[in-house]
């Protein structure tokens, strides 16, 4: 029988290493940790392994198309496809409540860009009855936005990629314009609620695509909880173990008919755009 496979972006620690470790316990296949810095990627391993736990590793940098290449190239060398892929990999600075326009970008290139890059590359290798989950916030909400053309975008039935990118490019030229202009958009730590509110919208878009394509490829995005972590600065509600029950729950237990959908850190549906 050929092996399943499961891949986790960012997973050498918080969320995507107890979403590893979840996964480890519990899929039936082959469980990829996947980090940018391949010391500490090994070094999570090990921590599992000293759980009893068998996980794969390989070097990922979702900011960079070769790295994700080079990835998707050893994926089809030795497996059928991927079965589950979590698209955790993120960035927050609690500390740069308003960030200087390299800030902003560089954090946009990887909560949401990286997205594009890893649907045109990753995208291909998936089965036809593929499980994505990608990792949102309470800040992916729409509300989080104050401007009320993109609130009328974003919240349209025929919504496209392009206008995500003139949603996300127009954020990002309010950043050049200012801390008013900023702030104005979507408050404080507007860059990562912009890139969170762009990744939930291209979640339900693709997953139109998908059932235009005709292919069973679940996409959901999950509001894991306000969790302690060191992106958190150990803020949080949550253990990164209790993070990691929503995501869990799509990638192992939910129906496969449960389809663009964000769903909320104890497991239910909510309104994206209420």
């Amino acid at each position: 029988m050929e092996t399943k496979v499961a891949v986790v972006t960012g997973s050498n620690k918080g969320i995507g290493f107890e979403i590893v470790k979840g996964l480890c316990q519990k899929f039936n296949g082959s469980v990829y940790l996947t980090a940018r810095n391949e010391e500490r990627g090994r070094k999570a391993v090990q921590k599992l392994e000293n759980l009893g736990l068998r996980p794969l590793f390989h070097t990922l940098d979702v900011t960079s198309e070769s790295s994700i290449e080079e990835f998707a190239k050893f994926i089809s060398t030795r497996h059928s496809g991927i079965d589950v892929l979590v698209n955790n990999a993120g960035i927050l600075d609690f500390d740069k409540p308003v960030p200087t326009c390299e800030e902003a970008k560089k954090l946009m290139d990887t909560n949401f860009y990286s997205l594009l890059t890893i649907s045109k590359i990753l995208y291909p290798l998936l089965k036809n009855d593929a499980r994505i989950i990608n990792m949102s916030s309470d800040w992916g909400l729409l509300s989080n936005i104050r401007r009320q053309t993109w609130l009328d975008i974003l919240a349209k039935d025929d919504l496209t990629t392009e206008e995500i990118l003139q949603f996300v490019d127009d954020f990002l030229q309010n950043v050049k314009n200012g801390k008013t202009a900023f702030v104005s958009f979507a408050g404080h730590n507007g860059d990562y609620k912009v890139s969170k509110v762009a990744l939930s919208a291209l979640t339900f878009v693709q997953q139109k695509q998908f059932i235009k394509q005709g292919k069973d490829i679940s996409i959901n995005c999950v509001h894991p909880g306000f969790v302690k972590t060191d992106m958190t600065k150990g803020m949080g509600d949550f253990t990164p173990e209790r993070g990691a029950r929503a995501p869990l729950y799509l990638a192992l237990e939910a129906p496969q008919s449960l389809k663009g959908t964000f769903v909320w850190h104890d497991c239910h549906q909510v309104n994206w755009d209420d």
